[in-house]
């Protein structure tokens, strides 16, 4: 699924006949960040995600402010993040296109709830349980800040990737 980079507001420059952008350039790991919020769980695709400390071990997520999963996160005490292989591209194009504000996305997949009471998704190869620790405003986004409070690796393999707007 390649996302129209178009519909963001920036410039590019032509390269070879086509238009490109920097920002296309920042690879990440795709992953679908749960949530289980007052007896709702909800999902979100996102390739924005990043690790920011070593000690103690923590990650940033970055949520668009009109998404649905915004919403609960903000009611939220903490988001699972699973780390999707290939068996869970179809799970990652999915949660990333359909909005969890009117479809139970959990009803088309299969998953097992963590020890802390997330959804992890079948395709899943690895994932972290986080504890909110802190938000910052970012333009149209909010980065979630989570202190990783239990990981575990299910299936060594490398993960599904985000880049050029597209998971690869």
């Amino acid at each position: 699924m390649k996302i129209p980079w178009e519909i963001f507001n920036f410039s590019s420059e032509k390269v070879g006949g086509d238009s490109v952008d920097a920002l296309g350039k920042l690879y990440t790991s795709t992953a679908i960040v749960t949530m289980n919020v007052d007896e709702k769980m909800n999902g979100i695709t996102v390739a924005w995600l990043t690790r920011v400390s070593w000690d103690p071990p923590m990650v940033a997520i970055s949520i668009g402010k009109t998404r649905y999963s915004h919403e609960l996160l903000l009611k939220s005490q903490g988001f699972a993040v699973c780390i999707m292989g290939e068996e869970g591209r179809e799970a990652a194009e999915y949660f990333g296109t359909v909005s969890g504000r009117s479809v139970n996305k959990f009803k088309k997949f299969k998953y097992q709830m963590s020890k802390g009471g997330y959804p992890i998704l079948e395709g899943t190869i690895a994932y972290l349980e986080c504890k909110i620790t802190g938000k910052c405003e970012a333009g149209d986004h909010t980065i979630f800040i989570g202190l990783v409070e239990h990981q575990e690796v299910l299936k060594d393999e490398k993960p599904l990737i985000f880049g050029e707007h597209t998971i690869l």
